[in-house]
């Protein structure tokens, strides 16, 4: 339930709420109705796993500004009230509007309330090329009025503009070379006794998969990490379910926690795999109106053939990741399981989706 001293911070009656969304991190999503007829995006997330406090702040104020600029897009998150002052009973709080920080911390976790996105998203056979012509517009203006918002705002570690190499690149190799020196041997003896046969069958599907692939895959991330590219803030984990349309037109891209700076291919090479899969026509095509939007050169070009090809065969580590440091021994849930039979399946099927 949403605790009421988060309620008090915000200065928020709540008339009624539904969890929405959670994970393996202890986060928790509700979508909220207050009684002023606001509908809202009400998240905890623990201490342990939350961005740093610094980060937090400073995606926020890059987000007001490229809503400021004309992006109603994105959420902002709102400002709690500032405690003022407390008595005996911990029942009475005062506030005051002091520091715009975009959390409230209780019980060693982090809240923050924003505004609930309309719209939906779209999956599978719902995915036109129109949805897709619509969401890499959307993410365009994102990337033109984030490096703007940079420019205003002022840079720092995770938010700037630069010619360097590519830090999702760097990334993926890294995780290229723990998967070469050891780890993908842990993943084969750890979960050839996986007690859930479903996890275990897709594990083992997904080690082959890797086996064959990652000599190649990581002579393409070396060849290319030392090379400099425009880099820029970008949304690195938008996928399909972070896209919210109405009818075809985009009007929600919400779950910005991981944005920071690298190319705007990363948002591309994931986002369109998301929708199209193995399909890799639908993908050409989703790119070549990509093109129209932003011209990619010959070594850009070259970068979204290198991040497409680790977004596809390493996406599924993640879950592998996951499922070996919880030391479950509980079968997963389904949402767990087609999620990554959904990735396994395009692991397997992997061939090169882009433009020429």
């Amino acid at each position: 339930m949403i605790p009421h001293e988060v309620q008090r911070a915000y200065d928020l009656t709540i008339q009624t709420y539904a969890t929405v969304g959670g994970g393996f991190s202890g986060a928790v999503v509700f979508r909220a109705t207050t009684n002023d007829g606001r509908e809202l995006a009400i998240r905890g997330t623990p201490k342990s796993v939350a961005l740093p406090s610094t980060r937090m702040w400073r995606l926020q104020t890059l987000l007001q500004e490229i809503s400021r600029n004309g992006c109603q897009l994105v959420p902002v998150p709102l400002p709690p009230a500032t405690i003022l002052s407390t008595t005996e009973d911990s029942s009475v709080l005062r506030f005051h509007s002091g520091r715009s920080l975009p959390w409230f911390e209780l019980d060693e976790m982090y809240w923050q309330v924003e505004p609930w996105m309309p719209g939906a998203s779209v999956a599978g056979e719902e995915v036109t090329a129109e949805h897709a012509r619509g969401a890499l517009q959307a993410l365009n203006q994102f990337h033109q009025l984030a490096a703007e918002a940079v420019k205003t705002v002022g840079s720092d570690e995770w938010f700037h503009i630069a010619t360097r190499s590519s830090p999702a690149v760097q990334r993926r190799l890294q995780i290229a070379t723990e998967l070469t020196q050891g780890e993908l041997d842990t993943f084969r003896h750890h979960f050839s006794n996986d007690p859930d046969l479903r996890f275990r069958s897709l594990a083992v599907r997904v080690i082959a998969s890797l086996q064959s692939r990652l000599p190649w895959l990581d002579r393409e991330l070396t060849a290319i990490a030392s090379l400099a590219f425009p880099i820029q803030p970008v949304l690195r984990d938008v996928w399909r379910a972070h896209v919210l349309f109405t009818n075809t037109r985009v009007t929600g891209l919400i779950d910005l926690s991981a944005s920071a700076t690298d190319h705007v291919t990363v948002d591309i090479a994931r986002l369109t795999r998301s929708y199209f899969g193995a399909d890799v026509c639908k993908i050409r095509d989703a790119l070549e109106q990509y093109q129209l939007l932003r011209p990619l050169d010959a070594s850009e070009k070259r970068l979204l053939s290198v991040l497409d090809a680790a977004t596809v065969l390493l996406s599924p580590v993640t879950w592998l990741r996951r499922r070996l440091a919880s030391g479950s021994v509980a079968n997963c849930s389904n949402d767990v399981i087609a999620r990554l039979t959904e990735l396994t399946n395009v692991a397997e099927a992997y061939s090169e989706a882009v433009l020429k």
